[in-house]
Order: C-alpha cells, then sequence, then structure tokens
C-alpha cells in the first residue's frame, strides 16, 4: 500500500477513536500522574505499547514532555506511534527472553492480546486470526543496543509472556525508578479481583522484584512498583 494512502487511512482510524473516547487523548493517566509528582521531565521504555492514546500509561508523560521508546509486536500500532508521537523512537518489535525471529498470534492488526504465546488467544477463547514473524529482544540487547542507561519509568505488558521476560533479566536489565507490570491471573484458576493483589504477592515476579522495588500502586492486574532507595 502506499505509504501516503496508508498513514491517510491510519490517521482516519486515529480521529475515530478520538471521537468515540470523547476526545480522551491522555491516556490511562494514573500512573503517571503519580510519577510525575516525583519527575518532571523524564525517559520512559514502553514495551508492548498498544496504542498512542488509548490505555496508554504514557501518553500523559509524552504531553509533558518526555519521551522515550516504545515497542510493539503490531506493525499498524509503530505506524500511528511515528504518526502522533513523532519525539518517541517507535519501534516494531517484542520484547522476549531471546533476540531472535520467531511468530506472533493476532486476533487483528491492532489489539491488546496480540501475543508470542501461540495458546494465549484460545486461552482466553479468542481467535488467532493470522501470525506472522517478528523480531524480538532481550531487554539486555534492546538497553546495549539503544544505549540506554538510565530509565525513569519502564512499562511491561507482553501479553502473557511477562513473567518469562522478568524472571530470565537481570536486576541490572530491570533498573528503572519506576515500574509498571501486567501479571495476568491463572486462567484455570478464576482469580477474583479484591484477591489479586494477595496473589500477586506469592507470584514469581513478585519474590524477585520485591528485594529493589515495592508496589506502589495497582489497576486490576497491573502493578506500579517503585524503586528501593537505601539510605
Amino acid at each position: 500500500m502506499n505509504t501516503i494512502l496508508d498513514n491517510f487511512i491510519l490517521r482516519i482510524k486515529y480521529l475515530k477513536e478520538v471521537f468515540r473516547f470523547g476526545f480522551n487523548t491522555q491516556g490511562d493517566t494514573r500512573f503517571a500522574k503519580k510519577i510525575f509528582k516525583k519527575i518532571k521531565k523524564g525517559f520512559y521504555l514502553d514495551c508492548g505499547c498498544y496504542h498512542p492514546f488509548k490505555g496508554s500509561q504514557t501518553k500523559f508523560l509524552y504531553d509533558k514532555g518526555w519521551k522515550g521508546i516504545c515497542l510493539d509486536i503490531s506493525e499498524d500500532t509503530i505506524k500511528l506511534f511515528k504518526i502522533y508521537r513523532p519525539l518517541d523512537l517507535c519501534l516494531n518489535i517484542a520484547l522476549f527472553t531471546r533476540s531472535e525471529k520467531r511468530n506472533a498470534y493476532f486476533e487483528k492488526n491492532i489489539s491488546t492480546v496480540t501475543s508470542l504465546d501461540k495458546n494465549f488467544l484460545n486461552k482466553i477463547g479468542r481467535e488467532v486470526r493470522f501470525k506472522k514473524q517478528i523480531q524480538t529482544i532481550t531487554l539486555k540487547d534492546l538497553r546495549k543496543k539503544y544505549k540506554i542507561n538510565e530509565i525513569d519509568f519502564l512499562k511491561i505488558d507482553c501479553e502473557n509472556i511477562d513473567e518469562q521476560i522478568i524472571l530470565s533479566a537481570s536486576y541490572l536489565d530491570l533498573n528503572a525508578k519506576y515500574l509498571s507490570i501486567e501479571c495476568l491471573p491463572d486462567l484455570n484458576k478464576q482469580i477474583l479481583d479484591k484477591d489479586v493483589r494477595k496473589v500477586f504477592k506469592k507470584s514469581s515476579i513478585y519474590k524477585k522484584l520485591c528485594k529493589k522495588y515495592k508496589i506502589i500502586d495497582s489497576i486490576e492486574y497491573t502493578f506500579l512498583f517503585e524503586r528501593i532507595i537505601k539510605s
């Protein structure tokens, strides 16, 4: 497809979303506003960025002068980011435990449930409509390639492979002042929302992160951590 026409179609899709969401283009601001109180201008790494504003934990920060690197499995997602977040570096790659080419599984071009886990969509009662090969990268290689030394806000939302990524990463790779992690419940146990934090504190992810971070907020299955500063 012609690049100009492609971008025009994506802009139309974006504007329809703006009208549908009542011009709320700041994204999900709860974590972002909490971070902004402490850091007025910073750098974020948004892994699994999904959409320039809808549900975005970094859009509010971008509007306040922050910038960073955003990556996602979806090529259409990254095209939208390049149009509407031009100050960010936007990459069509996936965070994983190895840097390699592997299949990604899609319900549609832009979706919150696209995953490298071939069984994930079926587990949640959704359908894999197509798959394509995508370049993956580890946190370590990503930081090295793009010379990322300091991260103020690291967001990881990789649809059912977050645990693998976090457990395989070193504390140096994960190092950030604030860290947002999505921890999906065991789909076979039907965990109620009120029990999420209690269950999460028994998880391998929490047992690793609690040595360096403390939970300061949560929304359903997503947790905001702050790095512990030892005096």
